[in-house]
């Protein structure tokens, strides 16, 4: 059974467009001698307690980093859940994703050596994945990717990388089933008949979206009239929703950061023009800062994303509310969470990663999220899923069929 419900708990407040300018701005030791008092042979009986060392690497700069912060405290409530049933004392090296050469060198240097890291755990970023777990294998330090996805992270032989979320194959295959059991029935058309866009970030997890969405679509028979490559740094997207008026497009399906999202709803506003459904891959659609500066312009506006918080998550939720003072801002979060503590889980064996990671198997909707475990010889589980989820009223919820309680899908905006 998978473990996840349509109750949203995204709900910002915000419920209009701010100008242009506003909101892109928003986003943008020496030992210690013990002396007198208390018997040598009382210290002499007392069980030294070992370092486990667990080196982090997320986004802490940049235009990723409200991305970043929170994949991080879905780690740091996991990591200290797990304290009291760890026989060691837990030590983070937390680093910036902006450089993970020398984030890793960095965590090297603090530990003493490179084997004394037990697991490296990332990334939230594919661009940042790809550097990192090459330079963890280099450096012979397991690496747990949690949350960044792009396909070819997994594809290059590495022997001590695992990975525990889902991939950009995945949201793909997710958007075309949406697509074709959705979308074009309820629109009473054929898919020869339908007029499709792909708007695409040339970044790792994007490029990586595009290039399986395209494969997707050529499978079933989806022609994509317009498919549109813009650079990470675009200050706009006018000349993109011009073409894409001009094209009578009905669909479009986009890939990008949370400031392109931003901007892509701010040309759609500017030029009075939108087209039928937007499908939004990747976490920027699915951030509550996300739809609070949009508001009812994101409405109906279907997501993919790995799943959000539910039913058998609340415990989570209620930890980070207690912990933050806030709800979480998004499943980034609840991501980290459960795959941080599937590693961890990993390390109470006593055995080294991989290879205690990748022995674990378990079925789906046994993990907090409902994904299951069962690794790959490439070191990916296989039963990590995204789900298709819909803005609703300022609410971000669950309206995949294949989940139990799902909402009733909106199909057109």
């Amino acid at each position: 059974m998978i473990h996840e419900r349509a109750t949203a708990t995204l709900r910002p407040s915000v419920k209009r467009l701010l100008p242009r300018r506003a909101f892109i701005g928003g986003l943008g030791a020496a030992g210690l001698s013990i002396r007198g008092a208390r018997p040598a042979s009382i210290h002499a009986a007392k069980k030294q307690r070992k370092r486990l060392l667990i080196g982090t690497l997320f986004p802490e700069t940049g235009a990723q980093t409200l991305l970043g912060d929170e994949a991080w405290r879905g780690v740091e409530l996991a990591i200290d859940a797990a304290r009291a049933g760890i026989d060691a004392d837990i030590e983070v090296l937390r680093a910036d994703a902006a450089n993970p050469d020398a984030a890793i060198r960095g965590m090297i240097r603090k530990a003493g050596k490179a084997s004394d890291i037990a697991m490296i755990l990332g990334s939230q970023s594919s661009t940042a994945a790809f550097a990192a777990t090459a330079a963890a294998e280099l450096a012979g330090i397991p690496y747990v990717e949690l949350d960044a996805p792009a396909d070819g992270i997994t594809r290059r032989d590495f022997k001590i990388l695992s990975r525990i979320c889902t991939t950009t194959t995945d949201f793909a295959s997710a958007a075309e089933s949406a697509i074709t059991t959705l979308l074009i029935p309820g629109w009473k058309t054929g898919a020869e008949r339908l007029r499709l866009a792909l708007l695409f970030d040339i970044g790792a997890t994007d490029g990586s979206f595009a290039g399986a969405m395209l494969a997707a679509c050529r499978r079933a028979g989806l022609p994509v009239v317009l498919s549109m490559a813009y650079a990470t740094e675009a200050a706009d997207f006018d000349e993109e929703v011009a073409r894409m008026r001009r094209a009578g497009i009905e669909l479009l399906i986009h890939a990008g950061r949370t400031a392109h999202v931003l901007l892509l709803y701010q040309a759609m506003q500017e030029a009075g023009w939108r087209p039928r459904m937007i499908i939004g891959a990747g976490p920027g659609y699915g951030l509550a800062e996300t739809g609070a500066a949009l508001g009812p312009a994101l409405d109906n506006t279907m997501v993919i994303g790995n799943p959000l918080y539910g039913e058998d998550s609340a415990s989570i939720a209620a930890a980070y509310q207690r912990r933050y003072a806030a709800p979480p801002r998004g499943g980034a979060s609840l991501t980290t969470h459960v795959g941080t503590t599937l590693a961890l889980d990993a390390l109470r064996t006593g055995k080294p990663l991989p290879a205690s990671l990748t022995a674990i198997s378990r079925p789906r909707g046994s993990l907090a999220n409902g994904w299951g475990v069962r690794f790959d010889t490439t070191g990916q589980n296989r039963e990590s899923f995204v789900t298709l989820q819909q803005w609703r009223d300022g609410a971000l919820i669950t309206i995949d069929p294949k989940i139990p309680g799902a909402a009733k899908p909106a199909l057109t905006l």
